[in-house]
């Protein structure tokens, strides 16, 4: 597996841990990708995610989202969820960014922290086959 390359999106909770390092432990050279929007501010996300890749040795890519994702929260495909909340498009837009850095680093594939069921809207099963299908 040696030289085998993985993008993450993990967002620096126990599942992202439990996840990036059962990746590193198959040998993977792991490229973590978090996302810079315009609604997210600084809460300790970042920091706690910058943290637990330093100590594993794995890189972190912060990759900033602008007039493109604004556009897709103006007028989500699959409409909002609760309030101003498009989970469903805004996980396509993620992954559909993930591949391209992927491809651009020529990677294997991409992972992420998320567990099925764990929130009601975007993490269920059928939600899931839209975000493969779509991303």
């Amino acid at each position: 597996m040696a030289g085998k390359k993985a993008v993450g999106l993990l967002s620096g909770g126990l599942d992202s841990i439990l996840v990036l390092r059962s990746m590193l432990d198959q040998g993977f050279e792991i490229i973590v990708v978090n996302f810079s929007t315009p609604f997210l501010t600084e809460t300790g996300g970042y920091s706690q995610l910058k943290q637990m890749c330093d100590e594993l040795g794995v890189e972190l890519k912060n990759v900033v989202v602008g007039r493109e994702y604004i556009e897709m929260i103006k007028n989500p495909q699959r409409g909002y969820g609760k309030g101003l909340n498009p989970c469903i498009d805004c996980r396509i837009f993620m992954l559909c960014r993930a591949r391209q850095i992927m491809e651009q680093l020529g990677a294997e594939f991409v992972f992420t922290g998320v567990v099925l069921g764990q929130r009601p809207m975007s993490q269920r099963r059928d939600t899931k086959r839209i975000h493969e299908r779509d991303s």
